[in-house]
């Protein structure tokens, strides 16, 4: 081919213009000279190349930025200047009807950008936004950075809150990255929102996404660089092949922190944020100092400086401990608090969105109802716990009150509460493990491992946190000097329940036997269950198969559990019971974390109970919260009688469980108050240091008891939604008008009415076929 006959390059386009390359819309924003011009032995045509900056102004793809050089671009044109005509013909005006949807559109479109204060990204998403929904959206507007703690109660829809943020920050080209940070089982469920509520693509980034990008792109490819929005898991955030990618996105350190060109992304959201948290601090010094960090902590901390927004999403953020939630609040805004300095109760009214279900009024929120199921224990589980209490008691005489026969009798006494079977199971393993040489327990330990700061995977396994501690008490066995065969007994006694229910269970049964089949046959009610062990879920689950509920009755879903089939048993759970059989679902707190369940159930039943109360009201909140139509029941397991030490234990652990669910407030306070008669209860012998409440304790606490202008902030909120709708001409005829219009100028099938619709009550649905590929993935 000879130079003449090469293809003639469109002329570079100017900032401003309109250009189309890739088949999209887009608007040139920059453009650059490159400092070498092309080789003529490459190319035939010696020149500069320019790189064009590029963003989209498509509806479907706003916010999107594309980089290209021009001269390497196939099929590109610059769009011609649409001016007025210079002669109008009587007979050549636009219908009414085709000039009133394209001045609809444009106003949607420009709003944004002429009035800052108003928001589109309500009208935009696909989902039934609340008014007490806008408050984030509020701040964000009114402020040049957005730094926000969502603090809602559970189940006040804070992922479409913070949704309406990253969608309104990207329509007014504030953000184009976004990063969100959650635990590894709400994933796809964040990423599914996204898309079906606010029409965003995320993208999960982890060991299989490294890898597929690696084959397509390259072994140098970084999808931290490749995808504008993504979605990391906690667990996988601080690993070292992750945090090699995010070390090359990050650079070095800039020298000026003004400059905007430090942020690695632009929008960064945590949610359960109280999961990275720093532990509570140590009882040394008074409960003063630095709480301790993890690497979870570190490596959030790390992104968050490189984030320009951040929204940190957390129902119940505060433990307790001010130091640990003031180096919260320092990942979240770091020009307004300091870790371990005293919090300011005017700034952290001003990043804390923070309203419980009882102050919001009209929206049918309905309150919860405690209920018991009362059994009555039998003998020999009476009997068998006092034989292990027994061992225990005679084990700490002889250790003198170590700390090591503490943490073994409460961990095991613990297991004894849940299940004869996980008592068994790791009582089992604890005698079988090797003996460590020193205890690692003290008095610090006891958040970490069942209070405030548990591990949030923890189901009772070999390899987490509560057997390790077991385990590594081993030298100071209370089982160490007890009768050999009254300890075999004991394990075989447990041991015997692998197959058999034992009192509990078989209220359980007759419970579910009440409620889903009174009659033998199943009606359309359902139950959710939870338990914090995987040995107990494990043995439950075999016994109400032994009943009769098989798979397509009863799912299961623990920490174990593949994130596409949690996702397949919430969406089983949630569809109308007259599609789907399944009416039990058996889960661990591991795995509940998230999931929303109130769709078709109102009923929750505590097997056993956790002594952390944040992780009792997670549980309570799969069920109570929006768009749950009947009163919440929750139950929880009460001994008839309390004359031994098995029912008098059992009956304190449901009373512990009563105390948080009627707590409405002040969880942090209830979080000190319930570690403290837990270790009362069970470790009366350890003398305990009191840790007093931190200095803030007061104006932390005040600040998330919820707003006391709520109702006020409500009504104005309202009254925006309802104007801003009025200002923009947003009615379902002017929508269908627009839309038709759409169709009509790009060729495409108009809608149609579902004939099932016609005549009826419902709102109108349409139907439309064919539709070209580009139509169809915005549709």
């Amino acid at each position: 081919m000879t130079v003449e006959t090469l293809p003639r390059v469109p002329a570079i386009p100017q900032p401003g213009q309109v250009v189309k390359v890739r088949g999209a819309t887009w608007a040139v924003a920059d453009v650059q000279d490159q400092g070498l011009p092309r080789s003529p032995a490459d190319e035939g045509r010696a020149g500069a190349e320019h790189v064009v900056t590029l963003q989209s102004i498509d509806e479907d793809r706003l916010g999107e930025e594309l980089t290209v050089v021009w001269e390497l671009e196939v099929g590109h044109t610059t769009l011609p200047d649409q001016g007025l005509p210079s002669h109008v013909e009587p007979g050549s005006f636009d219908d009414p009807n085709l000039l009133g949807a394209v001045v609809d559109a444009v106003r949607w479109g420009a709003v944004t950008s002429a009035d800052n204060k108003a928001f589109q990204a309500p009208f935009r998403s696909g989902a039934a936004v609340e008014a007490y929904q806008l408050e984030p959206l509020r701040r964000a507007l009114s402020a040049p950075r957005t730094n926000l703690l969502l603090a809602d109660d559970v189940g006040l829809g804070k992922t479409i809150e913070a949704g309406l943020v990253i969608q309104e920050l990207l329509l007014r080209h504030r953000a184009r990255s976004v990063v969100i940070v959650c635990p590894p089982s709400l994933m796809i469920k964040w990423q599914e929102e996204m898309r079906e509520k606010f029409g965003l693509d995320f993208t999960i980034v982890d060991s299989a996404c490294l890898a597929d990008v690696r084959r397509r792109h390259g072994l140098a490819a970084n999808p931290f660089r490749l995808f504008p929005r993504i979605i990391v898991s906690m667990a996988w955030l601080p690993k070292a092949r992750a945090q090699r990618l995010l070390r090359d996105v990050y650079g070095p350190e800039k020298s000026d922190p003004a400059t905007a060109a430090r942020h690695a992304f632009d929008v960064l959201v945590v949610d359960e944020a109280h999961h990275v948290a720093p532990s509570s601090p140590s009882s040394l010094g008074g409960g003063r100092g630095y709480a301790v960090d993890s690497q979870r902590t570190e490596a959030t901390r790390a992104l968050a400086k490189r984030c320009e927004h951040r929204l940190f999403l957390s129902a119940t953020p505060h433990n307790g401990h001010s130091e640990s939630f003031t180096a919260l609040l320092e990942m979240i805004d770091d020009r307004r608090f300091s870790r371990g300095a005293n919090v300011d109760a005017k700034a952290l009214a001003d990043v804390t969105v923070r309203r419980l279900k009882t102050d919001i009024e009209g929206k049918n929120f309905q309150r919860r109802v405690i209920e018991k199921i009362v059994f009555e224990p039998d003998e020999d589980e009476a009997r068998a716990f006092e034989s292990f209490q027994k061992i225990l008691d005679e084990g700490a005489r002889r250790s003198g009150g170590k700390k090591g026969a503490d943490i073994v009798s409460l961990i095991l006494t613990k297991r004894f509460l849940s299940s004869p079977w996980a008592f068994g199971q790791t009582l089992e393993r604890y005698l079988s493990s090797s003996t460590s040489s020193s205890s690692t327990y003290d008095d610090d330990e006891y958040a970490e491992l069942f209070g405030t700061d548990q591990s949030d995977d923890e189901e009772g396994l070999a390899e987490q946190p509560e057997f390790g501690a077991l385990a590594g008490a081993r030298s100071e066995d209370p089982f160490g000097d007890a009768d050999p065969a009254a300890v075999e007994q004991l394990v075989a006694w447990a041991k015997g329940y692998e197959m058999r229910a034992d009192s509990r269970v078989e209220k359980l049964v007759e419970f579910l036997d009440a409620v889903c089949r009174p009659d033998g046959t199943w009606n359309d009610e359902r139950v959710v269950i939870f338990t914090e062990y995987a040995d107990t879920l494990h043995w439950v689950q075999n016994v109400l198969e032994q009943r009769g509920l098989d798979d397509t009755r009863l799912a299961v879903i623990e920490g174990g559990t593949p994130a596409e089939m949690r996702e397949q048993i919430r969406a089983r759970f949630t569809a109308p019971p007259s599609d789907e059989p399944l009416r039990v679902l058996l889960a661990t707190d591991a795995a509940g974390e998230g999931i929303d369940l109130q769709t078709y159930c109102h009923r929750l039943v505590n097997l056993d109970v956790p002594f952390n109360p944040s992780r009792l009201e997670q549980r309570v909140g799969r069920i109570d919260r929006y768009g749950q139509t009947k009163p919440p029941e929750i139950y929880y397991f009460a001994p008839v009688e309390t004359s031994s030490a098995y029912a008098a234990d059992l009956h304190f652990v449901e009373y512990l469980a009563r105390k948080v669910a009627n707590t409405d407030r002040d969880l942090g306070s209830t979080n000190e108050l319930i570690d403290e008669e837990v270790q009362e209860r069970f470790l009366p012998r350890r003398k305990r240091r009191v840790v007093p409440r931190g200095r803030d304790a007061d104006v932390v606490n005040a600040v998330l008891a919820a707003e006391q202008t709520l109702n006020q902030q409500l009504t104005n909120l309202a009254r925006t939604y309802a104007d801003q709708k009025q200002r923009l001409h947003l009615s379902p005829f002017n929508a269908r008008r627009v839309v038709d219009a759409a169709l009509e100028l790009s060729q495409e099938p108009p809608l149609r009415v579902d004939p099932d619709d016609i005549g009826g009550d419902v709102p109108e649905t349409f139907r439309v076929d064919h539709l070209s590929p580009r139509w169809a993935k915005a549709w």
